[in-house]
């Protein structure tokens, strides 16, 4: 595919300026996208088909010698039997797509599932109600099901129901539990969720089945430090990967779910808020004038307290006392840092087993760093030997510094997961004397068994060993209830999960398809814009050619990968239809534009602080796409023209049609050809005949990266270096100053430091070795400032010409080919 320059792309795809009038003998392109080896002769038609013969022209001629060119480098590089597609009628989609998404179970289904919620299937209890294990009677899959206690009032369902489900159903993370779907059944509300073999973490931390010579071995030190990061990475994304930021507060051990490998998965979001990112450290919340949701509740004060005694940072005593004090996202720091400290050192936060100054774990363990034996804090049932004593320092260092009681000098859930992995240079900051600081809470003897008295009416004793504070405010009295069943439904909210989109629907959005409403003419179809539900903005990419199984097979492979993800930063999916015949695919429009348009728009210059603030970005969603899916998704079409850009400059990534799924821990993926922009594949990808792997995506990267830096095309045939990795290169290793690969349009007004480290960033992403490039979380360590990252000695050295070319022999030689037939 190739795109002409007065084109105007969406979603990596390319727009024609839809002229009939003959391609004039020598054509000016910036963009080269080769479909290699097999895919080339997808959409030819069967042999002896009756068709209308070819029309003779240059256009012709050049689309034949580019054919032959290409089947002869395809042949140069792996001598394989061709094969082609055929058009066949086409075939229903539907049963592929859509259904990974939650839905709505019937209460038979979940009552036979359950055995008719039997005593001997409860997994436990708590405030709203049981938990079940259950079998679902249609495929056999192992589910746990949260039956919620009867509802009152309306209000009551906004803050446990409502609240848990808008907010799950929407949250793709591995480290998060993950929500089948929901029931409704005479004023009960039932959440059907991923089962957790090995339950919650207080049960194999604390007691349960597991003695403690069991836990001993089951919770060893590399499981403890995987559990706490795999919770930092799910905070981490609630906080700040997400569009509207989500707030827990109920970070706790029971709330942390281990799966079959003991891998964290939080859960319990009954207490959940939300805040928009701008407001996410004010006391207060306002709600977004876009359309983001209709529900009151989704963007909401804070200040109401709730969650549980020894996890609920000092705060929120103060909103109770003193109003005004609202839940941030500090909130969550808090009650992280004492899990921490409780996976540390085996305690609960709250056991009345110990001296009253030992009741409170927190206290205990302050008391211990200021007489400078912090390492006393260890687990006594971990063996000696088995850890490393500077790891157990570190996370109790860390789980202090997150439960200090100024929020504000707690650190970010960002902060946390580059000191858990690692990635940060330094020492961490010092701990202060907590000789000043006020305890936890103070209890009297006398009263120890119950709560301090001023705030009596809103505590309660759950058991011998914990203390939980009441999760609702208003004295409800369960067992009346008001509400009818048509009632509780009325209110439920509309998740906005991707979904089946009737075919009318769209019609009616698109104006039937009109000219009017295009947006662009993409590779094998247009797209158009449209109102979704007089909510959305939306772009309807209505695909032609509607029986190549090819096409349909990637039209199904999109639909999966993008209704699958959920990230700030990640173009999101709307919904599909294919009814008709159709294959259309509904995304979000931004109004915006795309980063290729801007970076080359000679009239338009990006300024340097959107620049860098998209680099970090386009990180942040490749970190996710890496390592914070349940999956490993390889995106293999990371370019600037891939790249959305809303009106204020937020990058969106898209273009998910070459993404693959791989499994984690299990050998790569490797495909039967090469596909890809020219320009962005990395040598080892075009090498490999197509074989995924994280390098490749960082090579892309890198690419953008430079791109981005210098304003120039990572393709230009009218540069007597063709790529833009070749000429960056080449000006590094002839030792010209940086300064000068700028781009010259930002006229001087740029950050030097950052400059400098973008170029770094750039070349060390696209060095030829993919063992030498840096990780993704390297990556965003090094654009967070930490220069240091960039010294290691694998990517000061450059790569001496010879090598450069050797391993970018495949790139070179294509282009000496497409220049040989008259492309600039």
């Amino acid at each position: 595919m190739i795109e002409r320059d007065n084109s105007t792309d969406i979603m990596g795809e390319i727009k024609s300026d839809r002229r009939t009038a003959c391609i004039p003998k020598i054509m000016e392109f910036i963009r080269l996208c080769f479909i290699l080896p097999a895919d080339i002769d997808e959409i030819l038609p069967p042999p002896n088909e009756s068709s209308e013969p070819p029309q003779p022209g240059c256009a012709h001629h050049i689309t034949s010698r580019v054919r032959r060119t290409l089947r002869r480098f395809r042949r140069h590089r792996r001598h394989r039997q061709k094969q082609v597609f055929y058009d066949i009628p086409g075939i229903a989609e539907k049963e592929k797509i859509g259904c990974d998404g939650p839905r709505i179970f019937t209460y038979n289904e979940l009552y036979v599932a359950s055995n008719g919620f039997c005593e001997s299937e409860v997994l436990g209890s708590g405030g709203f109600g049981r938990v079940y294990r259950a079998v679902l009677p249609s495929d056999g899959t192992v589910v746990a099901v949260k039956c919620v206690a009867s509802i009152a009032n309306e209000e009551q369902i906004k803050k446990t129901f409502l609240a848990e489900l808008a907010a799950v159903a929407q949250l793709r993370h591995r480290n998060l539990v993950r929500l089948r779907g929901w029931c409704i059944h005479d004023h009960q509300l039932l959440l059907v969720y991923d089962y957790m073999p090995n339950r919650s973490l207080d049960r194999c931390l604390f007691k349960g089945s597991f003695s403690a010579a069991s836990a001993n071995s089951t919770l060893g030190w590399e499981t403890r430090r995987r559990i706490v990061s795999g919770l930092a990475a799910a905070l981490f994304y609630l906080h700040d990967q997400l569009e509207t930021q989500i707030i827990h507060r109920d970070v706790k051990t029971s709330n942390v779910m281990l799966d079959s490998g003991f891998n964290a998965r939080l859960g319990d979001f009954g207490l959940a808020r939300w805040l928009e990112h701008d407001d996410a450290e004010s006391p207060t919340t306002r709600r977004s004038s876009s359309a983001k949701g209709d529900l009151q509740f989704r963007v909401t004060n804070t200040s109401g307290i709730g969650g549980t005694i020894g996890y609920l940072p000092p705060e929120s005593f103060q909103g109770r006392m003193g109003g005004g004090v609202a839940a941030t996202a500090k909130s969550d720091v808090f009650s992280f840092g004492v899990v921490a400290l409780e996976v540390a050192s085996g305690r609960r936060a709250v056991d009345l087993a110990y001296p009253e100054d030992q009741i409170f774990l927190l206290d205990w363990v302050r008391t211990l760093s200021d007489e400078g034996a912090g390492l006393n804090v260890g687990d006594s049932r971990l063996p000696d030997g088995s850890y490393p004593l500077s790891e157990m320092q570190q996370l109790v260092h860390i789980g202090l510094l997150c439960t200090l009681h100024d929020p504000r000098s707690r650190p970010t859930m960002k902060w946390v997961m580059d000191a858990l992995s690692g990635s940060l240079t330094g020492k961490f900051p010092a701990l202060p004397s907590f000789k000043a600081h006020p305890l936890y809470i103070t209890l009297s003897t006398a009263n120890s068994s119950t709560t301090q008295s001023f705030a009596s009416s809103y505590f309660v004793t759950a058991n011998t060993n914990t203390l939980f504070l009441t999760t609702t405010e208003s004295g409800v009295d369960d067992r009346s209830s008001g509400l009818s069943q048509s009632h509780v439904k009325s209110i439920l909210p509309v998740i906005d999960t991707p979904q089946e989109i009737p075919y009318e629907e769209i019609m009616a959005i698109t104006d039937g398809f009109s000219d009017e409403r295009v947006v662009a003419e993409m590779d094998f179809g247009t797209g158009y814009r449209g109102l979704l539900r007089n909510r959305y903005h939306v772009l309807v990419k209505r695909l032609g050619m509607k029986t190549c199984p090819a096409l349909r097979s990637r039209f199904t492979i999109e639909l999966l990968n993008l209704g699958r993800l959920r990230h700030r930063h990640l173009v999101q999916l709307r919904g599909w239809c294919t009814e008709q015949g159709e294959m259309l695919v509904v995304y979000d429009y931004l109004p915006g534009s795309l980063l290729s348009n801007l970076l080359f728009n000679q009239k338009v210059v990006l300024r340097w602080q959107n620049r860098y603030s998209i680099v970090k970005s386009l990180a942040s969603a490749i970190l996710y796409l890496h390592e914070e899916w349940d999956e490993q998704v390889i995106h293999k079409n990371i370019t600037s023209s891939a790249i959305f850009l809303d009106s204020d400059m937020n990058p969106r990534l898209g273009s998910f049609a070459l993404a693959e799924f791989l499994t984690r821990n299990e050998p790569n993926h490797r495909q039967s050809s090469v596909r890809g922009i020219f320009g962005y594949m990395s040598p080892e990808y075009m090498e490999s005949a197509g074989e995924a792997t994280t390098a490749a995506d960082i090579y892309s990267f890198g690419v953008v990266v430079l791109e981005i830096v210098t304003g120039r095309m990572a393709v230009d045939f009218r540069c007597p270096e063709v790529l833009l990795v070749n000429r960056v290169h080449r000006l590094v290793a002839t030792g010209t100053d940086l300064m000068d690969v700028v781009d010259s349009r930002l006229d001087g007004e740029f950050n030097c430091v950052e400059l400098l480290r973008l170029v770094r960033l750039g070349i060390a992403c696209t060095r030829s070795e993919p063992e030498q490039r840096p990780s993704v979380r390297q990556i965003i360590s090094i654009l967070d400032g930490n220069d240091d990252v960039l010294k290691s000695e694998a990517w000061c050295r450059l790569e001496r010409r010879e090598e450069w070319e050797q391993r970018n022999a495949c790139s070179l030689s294509l282009i000496n080919r497409i220049q040989a037939l008259g492309i600039y």
